[in-house]
């Protein structure tokens, strides 16, 4: 912790006086001179009780300093003299106690003439323990300014103001709502509460809910005179209690109990009184951070969860958008898909000027398999036909689609002719070589007829052409006999293309 203002511990000089009975004069001189090598002000009053006993046993002598002491009761046989700064600011009043009015009058005389040293030696005082809390509060202010942990932050301070000011108990505690206190730090020894950080706080009774109810600081010099008082420490004579605020509403209390009654002095009170502001602006900064730091976590909280949403709908958009585009049935492309897979297949290989190949399949008399077996049946048989079809394509550029009804179409980038020529060859025997039985056929099983086509596209050329000529090429196989393929170039373009257009929508469904 901070260092402790250390008071001066210069030697104190008794007074030497003559053996014989000493004479006013002497005592005075003696009492000057002591008053002038003395930095503590009770070890003179000390002296000066010690010097004044010898010729006056019965006199009582009493200094009450004004910023300590409560002002003294009257009596018929005391006199009290002022001593003043040189301000004309009341220091502290010497009281002198005796029966006798002659008496009073002669030790008035005898100390008046001291009470400007002894009013410059309050006064030096007063300046050290300012001083003093100068240096406390700058201590106490590096530890509000820069200690993060909040927990630790108050129970340094209490424990500081326990050590600095020798308290017999210190405790701080904050509000968490209109009724419910919290102990937050706790320094000393209670013979009645246990004194556990974080526990649960009564706020309601003795000189606590007295401070709270009047909202202000609560000084009680003496506990034993004070109707409100519950014993914390058997060895508390006095208690200080301080509101801690923010913009004028309580966040907590400090509460500072004294082994020695009337020990808060006036400069002690304002400098805690500060410290206590001090406490409360930290307390709404950390308060405020606390609250930022939960709108943060909550913000990253939703972010997190805002991008696993947004990665799920990308998700599900994706599905979706592969729904959109898929055959629920066979797997393959539907023809939404095809005509995006095509126009993207056909522009690449417009820009590199590579070949690009077509199949387009369609399943020998399917229809009257459907009439034969039913539609379930027909159905199973697509999905079938066209798994076998996906295993025998092997090439995980070419993109696989059902073009229709029974027919499926497939793109083959950068084959050339005879290359899609092997590949339609290759499909046709792979579910011919599958013995799917179709009993309303002459061949009694399930076969294909393929066309086929492939060719660099030109920039007068368009993605149609493809498929009109691989369209081309499936009707030729379909007018050769069936299970088989063929292919058609651009030389065939022209001469197939006016009769397939006149003759396809008509003979060809009727043939299946």
């Amino acid at each position: 912790m901070p260092r402790r203002f250390a008071a001066n511990t210069m030697s104190q000089r008794p007074i030497s006086m003559p053996a014989r009975r000493s004479s006013p004069a002497e005592v005075t001189c003696a009492l000057r001179l002591a008053l002038h090598d003395t930095v503590d002000t009770a070890h003179w009053m000390m002296q000066l009780r010690h010097a004044l006993h010898a010729q006056h046993p019965e006199a009582r002598v009493e200094l009450l300093r004004h910023d300590i002491e409560l002002p003294a009761p009257r009596s018929n046989h005391a006199r009290s003299l002022r001593v003043l700064a040189q301000d004309g600011t009341l220091l502290a009043l010497l009281r002198i106690q005796h029966d006798s009015a002659l008496t009073r009058q002669r030790l008035a005389t005898l100390l008046r003439p001291m009470l400007p040293g002894l009013a410059r030696r309050l006064a030096l005082e007063r300046l050290h323990a300012r001083a003093s809390l100068a240096d406390l509060m700058l201590d106490l202010s590096h530890v509000l300014l820069f200690e993060d942990d909040l927990d630790v932050l108050l129970a340094g301070v209490i424990a500081y103001l326990r050590e600095r000011f020798s308290l017999s108990l210190a405790t701080l505690i904050l509000r968490e709502s209109d009724t419910r206190w919290r102990l937050r730090a706790a320094a000393g020894n209670s013979t009645r509460f246990a004194l556990t950080p974080g526990s649960l706080w009564s706020a309601q009774r003795g000189l606590t809910g007295k401070a709270l109810r009047l909202g202000h600081t609560l000084y009680v010099p003496d506990v034993r005179v004070e109707a409100d008082y519950v014993v914390g420490s058997t060895l508390t004579q006095a208690e200080l209690l301080i509101p801690i605020k923010h913009a004028g509403v309580i966040l907590g209390l400090l509460n500072l109990e004294s082994p020695s009654a009337e020990s808060f002095t006036a400069e002690i009170r304002e400098v805690l009184d500060v410290l206590a502001d001090q406490i409360g602006g930290v307390l709404h900064l950390r308060l405020l951070q606390a609250q930022l730091t939960s709108m943060n976590r909550k913000a990253s909280a939703l972010a997190a969860e805002l991008a696993r949403v947004n990665t799920r709908l990308k998700r599900s958009n994706r599905s979706l958008d592969k729904l959109s585009r898929t055959d629920e049935l066979t797997g393959a492309k539907n023809r939404r898909g095809f005509e995006q897979a095509l126009r993207d297949a056909w522009h690449l290989a417009k820009t590199r000027q590579q070949p690009l190949g077509m199949l387009i399949v369609d399943i020998d008399h399917f229809k009257a398999y459907n009439d034969h077996y039913g539609h379930p049946a027909g159905d199973a048989c697509l999905s079938r036909v066209g798994a076998l079809i996906r295993r025998a394509l092997r090439d995980e550029d070419s993109v696989f689609a059902r073009y229709g009804g029974e027919e499926f179409a497939i793109v083959l980038p950068g084959i050339d002719a005879t290359m899609a020529l092997a590949v339609a060859e290759r499909v046709r025997k792979t579910v011919f070589a599958a013995r799917i039985v179709h009993t309303a056929t002459p061949l009694g099983r399930i076969s294909l007829s393929v066309g086929a086509t492939s060719l660099i596209p030109m920039p007068q050329h368009n993605a149609r052409l493809l498929v009109r000529l691989a369209d081309q090429a499936l009707y030729r196989a379909k007018h050769a006999g069936r299970n088989r393929a063929c292919m058609a170039g651009m030389a065939e373009s022209t001469e197939v293309a006016t009769h397939a257009a006149s003759t396809r929508k008509s003979s060809k469904r009727a043939t299946t």
